[in-house]
């Protein structure tokens, strides 16, 4: 009896259609929302009202996280309240913040598998690739 060997071979399954480029207008939003984001302090000031109590925070509360000055906290939770991540509601001497769900959903979504930052790389045709340089 002869036994036959064959050589695996790899199989790629592409699960999703492939995702649209990313347009002009939602890449400049896109790009405001993750400056925004890129500051270790910031993240942190958005997991900590994400998981306060009700989804929101006073400001005397999360001063008591960090040790800085007032003004530099303030600024930070203006940029994130300039870029739509937080809202921000004045209740008497206090300032009270809470998380807008849309842009990080935004953001989500170009960066989940089959999304536009994370899609699979288009195959390249060589006779057009000749051409385009």
């Amino acid at each position: 009896m002869t036994v036959e060997h064959r050589t695996p071979v790899p199989v790629t399954l592409l699960l999703a259609e492939p995702a649209a480029v990313v347009a002009e207008t939602d890449a400049s939003d896109a790009a405001k929302l993750f400056k925004a984001l890129a500051d270790p302090l910031r993240i942190r000031l958005v997991s900590l009202i994400r998981h306060s109590p009700g989804g929101e925070a006073c400001f005397c509360d999360l001063a008591e996280e960090f040790d800085m000055p007032q003004p530099t906290l303030s600024h930070h939770l203006r940029v994130l309240v300039s870029a739509g991540i937080l809202t921000r509601e004045r209740r008497g001497t206090w300032s009270w913040y809470s998380l807008v769900p849309e842009p990080l959903e935004t953001l989500q979504a170009l960066l989940r598998a089959g999304g536009p930052l994370v899609d699979r790389i288009a195959p390249v045709d060589g006779s057009e690739r000749a051409r385009r340089c």
